[in-house]
């Protein structure tokens, strides 16, 4: 067993983990067949041990659930590793997973292909799988119970909807069957099984299935894997999917995902589709960028093959979501290729054909772009062959969208062109791809989850990294660049939390996202709202209550005399005589003396708001300071105040003309020029003269915030 899972059962496991069992093994072989290194298989598994201690303990006979989520990065191999953790569940007493592998058929198959080849050496009086679209009629508690009774594993696969999650259920309303230890796998988790009608209090069809699918089991766990979390992290803690625990999953060295593509180097990868451009649904023919894109596909596969890479190479046109459309697209680029393919064939029968000047053209622009951006080349001359032979091997475009499964046909070739959408986004593992031309993006604010989802451009692509490319406009450059900022910052909050021993449900919904063109997540399933902080921050309510109003005196008097050796006075025409107190640490005044105050019920300035403000501004780096006023210190002050304890114009305004005996700034400008920069605290002392039955003076407070700061704090968005 490897030395690094022996020290992670040692020091974080809940419960004793089996993790070099039969079905860990069998699974082994099958991954070093598939020349997967020995190191990467431990990993792989090694997340799976940490992953499943957090289940519960199927040897514990107590009725018992728990929620998590696995994240890792989009295209990074998250199938591999539920399988992974599939076999290891099966070696520690799990009997059943059930696997809700997508909204689509071709997703189910691709999950049950990838499952079944797994465990293609599992022998079938061990282990069957089951998938809800092709065993319907053994799907059901005896067949079930049978297989459990003759020690046989179940995996049961379906997908995402009413009907296929209420058939799984079915076969749990026996009792036995329903205490039978069992792992739930939401593959794409963060998609259909949410709740899509949280914003109304009410449930959604696949939601409500889903929830009735985890109360008729007994004893499970329910996990989530996603590489776009956003949406799981942001639904309520109190909601049946929100995560008790959360594990990241790290890909490989060979991974190349967001810091490859839309880091520093992205101008090498991510070419722009000029905004002066025919769109690529226009009836006009194919606008210039996708000719560029078309010539970098194939001269990067010829430069693959001529490094001795012969392995797929694809290119994907992204260019909507309607499926008419990918039907024009499709027309224009088979009608482009198969002229292509005329002309490298008359080519390479050396025929000449003046024709073919035209294609060269834009074959040796695409070589110049690839030595421009530093790709190690042969000359021209030399890989010329290889790409026309590059062109000839490419077949008419794929359709891949609900209407048409292109896998099927793909196989037969090694170089492939695919035209979709909505299919395309999620799940699905194009072979080899190198080019993407992706125009699509939606009007006005997009989701972060949805937008990453499209990247089907990451991968295991170290090897021919150089030759990838991405066509699309800038906005969605923008996008990428913005998510890329946002999804290390969500990384590196659950990484502090897990080495503070923070429980998932506790970490602070607060991520970084600086776009305002982006959203975290569909509006209908979790709200965020951006951080944002007006100039001046003002008690609106005045606190009315006697003796809460003395514990809030006594509290600003007790803090004053601690610094009673700062204090300096600021003396307007004898009227306006503040207290000043300088450079305070906020964080020290929050904690000693705002966080310890009584607020009036709903008043803008409460405890949430400062521990909102504390953490934006921790979360943004910013370590302030501030200076707080006693305003009108010995004369305090008089204001109309409605029933409700509303404050009618808490700051006094300008009086007279400047340089005149009487004149005074007003409140609001008590934060000079050069101290524009600092926080200020003022706190007024308030009787009302509109209600005689109070006599006593009543503290509000106002807090003056940077613009500086609060333009920071706005790249912040957090949980509602």
């Amino acid at each position: 067993m490897n030395n690094n899972i022996e020290m992670k059962l040692k020091s974080n496991i809940k419960w004793p983990i089996i993790s070099d069992g039969f079905f860990r093994m069998k699974m082994t072989e099958q991954l070093l067949k598939d020349d997967i290194p020995r190191d990467a298989i431990d990993k792989i598994f090694q997340n799976s041990v940490n992953i499943l201690s957090n289940c519960p303990d199927p040897q514990d006979e107590t009725p018992s659930s728990k929620t998590g989520i696995i994240i890792g990065k989009v295209q990074s191999g998250k199938t591999s590793n539920f399988i992974s953790l599939t076999a290891l569940a099966f070696d520690n007493n799990y009997d059943i997973v059930i696997v809700l592998g997508g909204t689509k058929k071709i997703l189910l198959s691709q999950n049950v292909e990838r499952i079944s080849s797994y465990f293609d050496n599992v022998d079938v009086n061990k282990m069957v799988i089951l998938s809800t679209n092709q065993n319907q009629s053994i799907l059901n508690p005896t067949s079930i119970k049978q297989f459990i009774q003759e020690k046989r594993k179940v995996v049961i696969v379906g997908l995402k909807g009413k009907v296929r999650i209420n058939a799984i259920t079915g076969v749990f309303s026996d009792p036995i069957l329903s205490n039978i230890p069992t792992l739930v796998i939401d593959d794409e988790g963060d998609q259909a099984t949410l709740n899509t009608k949280a914003s109304r209090d009410s449930m959604s069809a696949t939601y409500e299935s889903a929830i009735k699918l985890r109360e008729k089991l007994k004893r499970h766990c329910f996990l989530s894997i996603t590489a776009t979390p956003q949406a799981n992290i942001l639904i309520k803690t109190c909601d049946q999917l929100s995560p008790d625990f959360g594990s990241l999953v790290y890909p490989g060295d060979d991974y190349c995902g967001l810091s490859d593509f839309h880091g520093e180097n992205q101008d090498k990868y991510i070419k722009l589709i000029q905004d002066n451009e025919p769109s690529i649904l226009e009836d006009i023919g194919l606008p210039l960028s996708f000719y560029k894109a078309l010539a970098s596909f194939f001269v990067g596969g010829a430069l693959r093959v001529y490094r001795g890479d012969f392995r797929n190479h694809a290119m994907l046109v992204h260019p909507s979501q309607r499926k008419y459309d990918h039907r024009i697209v499709l027309r224009k680029i088979n009608s482009v290729v198969t002229e292509w393919r005329e002309h490298a064939d008359t080519r390479l029968r050396g025929i000449e054909d003046i024709s073919y000047n035209s294609l060269f053209n834009h074959l040796e622009r695409a070589y110049i772009d690839f030595n421009s951006d530093g790709v190690n080349l042969p000359n021209f001359g030399e890989l010329e062959r290889h790409i026309l032979e590059c062109i000839t091997a490419c077949p008419d475009a794929h359709l891949c969208n609900g209407d048409e499964d292109a896998s099927e046909n793909s196989k037969f070739y090694r170089v492939n062109i695919f035209v979709g959408g909505n299919l395309v986004e999620r799940g699905l593992t194009i072979k080899g791809l190198a080019v993407t031309y992706i125009s699509r993006r939606a009007v006005g604010v997009s989701n972060v989850d949805n937008t990453e989802q499209r990247a089907r451009w990451f991968g295991y692509k170290r090897s021919f990294l150089d030759v990838c490319r991405v066509f699309t406009t800038e906005p969605i450059k923008e996008d990428f660049s913005s998510i890329l900022e946002h999804d290390d910052d969500l990384w590196a909050t659950i990484e502090r939390a897990e080495l503070r021993g923070t429980l998932f449900k506790e970490i602070p919904r607060v991520f970084v996202l600086a776009n305002k063109m982006l959203s975290m997540t569909r509006a209908n399933v979790a709200k965020a709202k951006r951080f944002s902080f007006s100039e001046w921050n003002k008690q609106d309510i005045l606190l009315l209550n006697h003796s809460e109003v003395n514990k809030n005196t006594h509290l600003i008097k007790q803090f004053r005399d601690s610094h009673n050796s700062s204090i300096q006075l600021l003396n307007y025409n004898e009227i306006n005589k503040h207290v000043l107190i300088k450079d305070l640490n906020f964080f020290e005044v929050k904690n000693q003396l705002l966080s310890d105050l009584i607020y009036p019920m709903s008043c803008f300035l409460d405890k949430a708001f400062f521990d909102k403000l504390e953490l934006a501004l921790i979360k943004s780096k910013i370590n302030p300071i501030v200076d707080i006023l006693w305003m009108r210190d010995s004369a305090h002050e008089t204001r109309a105040i409605s029933n409700s304890g509303k404050i009618n114009q808490l700051f006094q305004g300008r009086n007279a003309t400047e340089g005149g005996k009487n004149y005074y700034p007003g409140d609001s400008s008590m934060v000079t020029v050069n101290r524009s920069n600092v926080m200020q605290l003022q706190i007024h002392f308030i009787k009302p003269n509109n209600l005689p039955e109070i006599s006593y003076y009543s503290p509000a407070i106002a807090l003056y915030v940077p613009v500086a700061y609060s333009e920071k704090m706005e790249r912040l968005v957090g949980q509602i």
